[in-house]
């Protein structure tokens, strides 16, 4: 039975003019069989030459035009709901007065205020059934004389009650129509939610990658950098120096494949946020001095306050702050750099300070500092990087330590 419904159901949204001309087919059948039936109950079965042999086979051909009419104009049902429904209800009226007295002969009008309460607004349409069905009793009174028939029943309360059960089920139809599309709509819009976050988690997590594979790799990559310049500077003039560089490289190269390893090992673990290995953070601060010092960069530094342990997330930010600002130092600056962690009772203050370097930086670089600043606004910190006036390239971060 439902499968059955269903197919007729997608059938006719498929075909809404094949519905609409059945529709009005059938509508205007049953006003013509009410026709005949109920043609001798007006006053002389109306004006115009009858059709049939008289008695209740007699009514108008005029009646039977306003009906052909009334049946006509729904196929713009869908279109002009309210016209329709005007046009209908005028020329149903019409045929009552001509002497159309059954019930049967409002049905066009019926599905024209059945319509007019799908599409319409409920004002409109409550407006328009109550002057049709005044129209039709007025008619009808008009065509009888007599509120009853000669069986003592009432088709003008017939028709009202058709009228008004037709219109209410129009604006069911509609509210569930309504629900409906509101439905499919909340459930696009918690699609695309869910799409939009997803793709947000995406992007997050890229960028989350590319700043761990930019800080791991870009500290080490300087340091072999300049040592390798050393080196090949020192290869013949000073063997031991040269030597003791390329260990240096070594050891650098030796660094960034461990690190890479545990971002590596990260990326492919199902579950967990945090990497197999732990996180680097203030802890290895002295290790990461050496490692610029090796790589040629005069740095003073100081430690100042209380150290304390601090949240994973907050340590990491303050570390890799740290290890960027004196990567760029050795990359851009003259050579020489001050550093200074300040541990406060709720943020931990990072200032670093380099001279500018005389030769001309290579490549674009850039990303650095943009790393920088995403990983200060994840921790709802504050980070102040440029000139500082006095020719000397300045970054200040400010970690809270309340992240975790």
């Amino acid at each position: 039975m439902w499968p059955l419904l269903t197919r007729v159901n997608r059938w006719a949204g498929a075909h809404p003019r094949v519905v609409d001309v059945l529709l009005a087919l059938a509508a205007l059948g049953a006003a013509l069989g009410g026709l005949v039936d109920g043609g001798g109950r007006g006053r002389g079965g109306g004006a115009g030459g009858g059709f049939g042999t008289g008695g209740a086979g007699t009514f108008s051909a005029g009646a039977v035009v306003l009906l052909v009419l009334a049946a006509a104009v729904l196929l713009a049902r869908r279109s002009h709901p309210v016209p329709v429904a005007v046009v209908s209800a005028g020329a149903v009226v019409g045929a009552v007065l001509m002497g159309g007295a059954d019930p049967l002969v409002s049905a066009p009008l019926l599905l024209a205020l059945f319509t007019l309460g799908w599409l319409a607004s409920l004002r409109t349409t409550v407006l328009t059934v109550v002057i049709a069905g005044v129209g039709y009793v007025l008619a009808l009174a008009a065509a009888q004389g007599v509120f009853l028939d000669e069986r003592g029943d009432s088709p003008a309360l017939t028709v009202l009650a058709l009228g008004g059960a037709a219109a209410a089920a129009g604006v069911a139809l509609r509210g569930q129509r309504s629900a409906l599309v509101a439905a499919r709509a909340r459930a696009a819009q918690a699609e695309s939610t869910r799409e939009e976050e997803a793709q947000r988690r995406v992007t997050d997590e890229r960028l989350r990658i590319a700043r761990e594979l930019h800080d791991v790799v870009a500290h080490h990559i300087a340091v072999v950098n300049v040592q390798a310049g050393v080196a090949r500077h020192l290869l013949h003039r000073d063997p031991d120096k040269a030597e003791h560089a390329l260990t240096l490289v070594r050891e650098a190269s030796k660094s960034v494949l461990t690190e890479l390893t545990a971002v590596v090992g990260l990326l492919r673990t199902d579950g967990g946020d945090g990497p197999a290995a732990p996180a680097p953070g203030l802890s290895r601060l002295s290790a990461l001095v050496d490692d610029v010092r090796s790589a040629g960069l005069a740095l003073e530094w100081q430690v100042t306050g209380q150290p304390a342990d601090l949240p994973a997330v907050a340590d990491l930010t303050a570390y890799r702050v740290v290890q960027e600002a004196l990567t760029n130092a050795v990359k851009y600056g003259d050579g020489q750099a001050t550093l200074l962690v300040d541990h406060g009772a709720g943020e931990v203050t990072i200032d670093v300070v380099n001279g500018f370097s005389p030769r001309p930086p290579s490549g674009t670089g850039g990303h650095g500092l943009i790393g920088m600043r995403e990983r200060i606004d994840a921790a709802h910190g504050q980070l102040d990087a440029g000139p500082d006036g006095a020719g000397h390239w300045r970054v200040r971060a400010v970690v809270p330590r309340g992240i975790a």
